[in-house]
């Protein structure tokens, strides 16, 4: 398997096909997203973590309240299946230690929301300030399907003791 790394600068741009074909995996289910790529807007490439070269995968994250806020997942669907998603979920976790990880998505599509619950997410029930207003911002979003926002706490890694 590919070693997830953070995004080099000019990567951005080229994550886009990733993003176009991973949310074409939704249109079975009645949701289809406006031709407007969000990975090309992160700010800073180091909040990007990808996976493979040219990048097949990637996870698009940044501070909100007092944790780590995972933007966006996505796998291109030719590289689905091979633990690609659950490697760039380990490197936000890597990254989150110690930190609750908390993002939005869309409740009962069989391959999303429950793949986030089989890996420790649980509902958010008392949103922070910044993450509320996270949410109200994706209001549009839930024009598309139902939403749900999750969260998991990240458990600080034990270091080696010398």
């Amino acid at each position: 398997m590919d070693e997830v790394r953070v995004a080099e600068a000019g990567e951005l741009a080229g994550l886009a096909a990733v993003e176009d074909a991973g949310d074409r995996m939704f249109e079975p289910y009645g949701i289809v997203f406006p031709p407007s790529p969000n990975i090309e807007h992160a700010a800073d490439p180091a909040d990007v973590f990808v996976v493979g070269r040219p990048a097949v995968g990637f996870a698009f994250v940044g501070d909100v309240d007092d944790g780590l806020h995972l933007h966006q997942l996505a796998v291109h669907p030719d590289h689905g299946r091979r633990g690609l998603g659950t490697a760039l979920l380990a490197a936000v976790f890597g990254r989150a230690a110690g930190r609750a990880v908390t993002l939005t998505t869309f409740r009962r599509i069989p391959w999303n929301e429950p793949w986030y619950r089989q890996r420790g997410f649980v509902e958010v029930t008392d949103p922070g300030p910044e993450l509320a207003r996270l949410v109200e911002g994706e209001r549009w979003l839930a024009e598309l399907g139902e939403r749900v926002t999750l969260t998991c706490k990240v458990m600080v890694r034990p270091t080696a003791r010398g």
